[in-house]
């Protein structure tokens, strides 16, 4: 994928996927702004991408997403709640993740 497909798509749609060989570009075009390893499913950021607040994370398959939120206290918001799902994960609780759930972090 090109720069511009990438930032064309994340200006229109909510959640991407990326191919992993895709990450190291979206990360050489943004600010990372945070970083956590969550333990259970690799890297989870908030990026800034040319003035987009983005989150990407790691499927616990592996896929690795991008999802748009509307402002950097709603990444902040998503990112505590997703690690406080992988905590509780980790823990035994039998939570899953809804990656593809575009209200999360709206």
């Amino acid at each position: 994928m090109e720069a511009r497909e990438l930032l064309k798509q994340i200006e229109t749609q909510a959640i991407i996927a990326l191919g992993e060989e895709d990450l190291p570009m979206l990360l050489d075009l943004s600010e990372t702004i945070r970083a956590d390893d969550t333990c259970v499913a690799g890297w989870i950021r908030i990026l800034d991408l040319d003035g987009q607040i983005v989150v990407q994370e790691q499927t616990t398959e592996g896929e690795i997403l991008v999802r748009r939120l509307a402002s950097r206290q709603a990444a902040e918001q998503f990112l505590e709640h997703r690690m406080e799902t992988y905590e509780r994960m980790w823990d035994g609780c039998g939570c899953k993740v809804s990656y593809y759930d575009e209200s999360e972090g709206r």
